[in-house]
């Protein structure tokens, strides 16, 4: 048998889904602020942390990248999150070079919309976004990345377990090798 606290995980994860329409509701300031600190508390490699969300919560603050959306359902979104990346800040792993600002900055925002969906709110990673009018409508450094834009809201219809076409797991899982 499952253990309660396991189920409830799991259901989390099988009924989050990207939201494009969202309620004509607000989202509770004291929702907005475990979100934040879900964001907060996320991993990041080396502890770096090299990350910067903005949040819109007013109609003044969305209203400044409202129109920047390609999808008229965002526009209608209560919070919009802006995640940031700040590649100077991030651990570069040494092998290759590679950074992982955008890594840090993706697990942050994956575990703020795992804690969306257990508050009964909706969600969408937008990257099909100008980032470059993001950072300037909103004021954000030269050196600092938009990596993705959150609406956030309650859907139109309730968050529910629905079938999700998936690859197929021995697709994608290796076990030893190649």
């Amino acid at each position: 048998m499952v253990d309660e606290r396991l189920r409830i995980f799991y259901d989390l994860y099988e009924r989050r889904k990207s939201i494009r329409q969202f309620a004509d509701r607000p989202v509770e300031p004291e929702k907005i602020e475990r979100l934040v600190i879900s964001l907060g508390r996320a991993q990041s490699a080396a502890n770096r942390q090299p990350w910067h969300f903005i949040i819109l919560s007013d109609e003044e603050a969305r209203g400044r990248i409202r129109d920047l959306f390609t999808k008229e359902g965002f526009k209608s979104a209560p919070l919009l999150v802006v995640a940031c990346a700040d590649p100077s800040q991030a651990w570069v792993r040494k092998s290759d070079n590679v950074n992982y600002a955008w890594v840090d900055v993706t697990i942050a925002i994956t575990e703020m919309i795992g804690a969306a969906t257990a508050e009964g709110l909706g969600t969408c990673w937008v990257a099909a976004i100008d980032a470059e009018a993001v950072k300037a409508r909103l004021g954000i450094p030269e050196k600092i990345e938009v990596v993705a834009v959150i609406p956030i809201g309650y859907p139109e219809e309730e968050l529910k377990r629905e079938a999700k076409t998936r690859k197929p797991i021995s697709e994608i899982i290796h076990h030893g090798k190649w």
